[in-house]
Formats: structure tokens, sequence, C-alpha cells
């Protein structure tokens, strides 16, 4: 029997033709971590920041009032163990921290038998190396409880969810670029495009009282929330190949956090807030409010 033995350039076709469907296959990845993973701890850490929690007091009064408010974010940079990546990329060093602060507007409507509305919208602004693009809204119900508890206190129930995406290089910032080596991560000319889905929702309980003539108020409180984090990556590797691993994990997480509420100056009032995932994060908020409505 003849025996037709196949040149060696075209095995080694065959095989690169083969090793690069399987580098596709393996760029267009879903991946979902374990929940102890770098991956999924960070995508956590990293939901902490955009959560909707409570800026002013919860409301004490029985006619309508509308307050416009805003605060500012510290987020803090994680520690450079927890950003190595290994379970759903090459073992690498990724580039999470995209900006140390995190803006939010607020609007608050406050309405009889103690109830409250929050809206906030994050419109696509760019802030250091993020562009954020987030929707969140809360709703609250307030009662009296001191009769209860003793003394001037408020327990406040609240309901909160944030959606959203922020875009940002993540997997690849333009200092992580080489063109050396096709075999090492991010071997390309342009920064990665990725985006970070962090999708929350959360109930709260909350006790506050009000201090020296109602100028000082003060909260503290804890909450559950539910997390449904979603990574996309986007780099177009130097070879032509573009990684679109999808990073998906559901989680939970305890949050506690306490605040207070200065009124300044006849409608205005500052504000500050500790608030934390005690497994992850801690964060420091501070901001503003101005009533424009009631008394």
């Amino acid at each position: 029997m003849l025996r037709v033995t196949p040149p060696r350039s075209a095995l080694r076709i065959v095989a690169a033709c083969g090793a690069s469907a399987m580098m596709a296959g393996m760029a267009g990845a879903q991946c979902r971590p374990p929940k102890n993973s770098n991956e999924a701890r960070l995508l956590a850490y990293y939901s902490a920041p955009v959560v909707m929690s409570p800026q002013i007091m919860p409301p004490g009064v029985t006619n309508a009032r509308v307050t416009l408010g805003g605060e500012v974010t510290y987020v803090p940079r994680p520690d450079p163990t927890l950003q190595r990546s290994g379970r759903c990329f090459m073992p690498k060093e990724e580039s999470t921290h995209l900006t140390s602060i995190l803006p939010r507007p607020r609007i608050v409507a406050t309405l009889p038998h103690g109830v409250m509305v929050e809206l906030s919208y994050l419109p696509p602004f760019r802030v250091a190396h993020a562009k954020a693009n987030l929707l969140s809204g809360a709703a609250s119900i307030s009662h009296d409880v001191g009769a209860w508890l003793g003394g001037p206190l408020v327990g406040t129930v609240r309901a909160h969810f944030t959606h959203g995406t922020v875009h940002g290089p993540i997997t690849c910032p333009k200092k992580a670029l080489q063109q050396i080596d096709a075999s090492v991560p991010c071997y390309g000319t342009d920064p990665s495009y990725d985006a970070f889905k962090p999708d929350v929702w959360g109930l709260e309980a909350i006790l506050s009282r009000t201090m020296l003539g109602g100028r000082l108020g003060t909260y503290g409180g804890a909450g559950y929330n539910w997390l449904q984090p979603r990574f996309q990556a986007h780099f177009l590797e130097g070879t032509g190949t573009l990684d679109s691993t999808r990073i998906e994990v559901d989680l939970t997480r305890l949050a506690l956090f306490a605040g207070g509420e200065w009124r300044v100056r006849g409608r205005w009032s500052a504000t500050a807030q500790l608030y934390a995932f005690p497994q992850d994060i801690a964060l420091f908020r501070v901001g503003a409010a101005a009533s424009v409505g009631g008394r």
C-alpha cells in the first residue's frame, strides 16, 4: 500500500490553525470563578463604592419636600495581591484601580407618612481612567420607635438598587502593553476597553436621631446586598484575536454604615458617612445637600 506523508510545512499550518482556533475559543470564553477567588473578591470590592447608601436623615416632616444633593466617595486602592488574576486570565496583575473618587448626584423626595424616594444618575463622564454610566434608586419608610427603644429614635427600612456600566482599561492598560512576546499578556498596541457592570440590590435597617435642636442628625445601620457583577474584557491582541472573556459571579455581602448630617445654614447641610463591606472594603463619603421645598 502506498503511504503518503504530508510535508512538515503543512503539518505546521494545520497545528497553527488548531492553536489559533483554541485561542479564539478561550479569548471569548465565559468564566464563573469561585466566590473566594481574586476575580470574585475584586468584583465585590468595586461593587461597594456604587451602592446607593443613605445620605441625608430619614424624614421627620409630614409635608412634601425635595432635596438636591451630591457626594463623593473615596475609593482606596486594593491590596496588590488581590489584583492578581489567575482563574479567568493568564496570571498577571490587573489595573483595576481606575479612579480614587466616585461622585454621585442625588434628588430626594420626602413624602408624608415617613416615605422617602431617592434617585441618582451618573452620566457617562470620564473621571480619571473610568467612564461610569450608573442609575441608582432607593425607597424607604420611617417610623418613630422611641416609645419602644427609649429616646427620640426613628427606625427606617430601606431598599435600594444600582445598575449600569463602568468602562476603562482594566485588563491591559497602556503601561502594560508590550510587542515583544505574543505568548505574554497584553501583546498589542491599543489599551483594552473593558466593561464592569456592578448590579446591586439591597435592604437596610437604620436607626437615627436628631440633636442640638435638629441641627445635627446621626444614624447607623446594617444592610444585606445581592451582587450580580459582570465583567467583559475587550482587548484586541497584536495577533488579531479579540479577547472578549466574560466573568460572571453572584455574591451576597453584609454592609455596615454610620453617618451624620449637619445643618450648616438654613436649608443647606453637610453630610459624612463610613460605609463598609466588612470582608472587602471600608469607604468614606462626604457630601452636601439643599432642601428646595417643604420646611
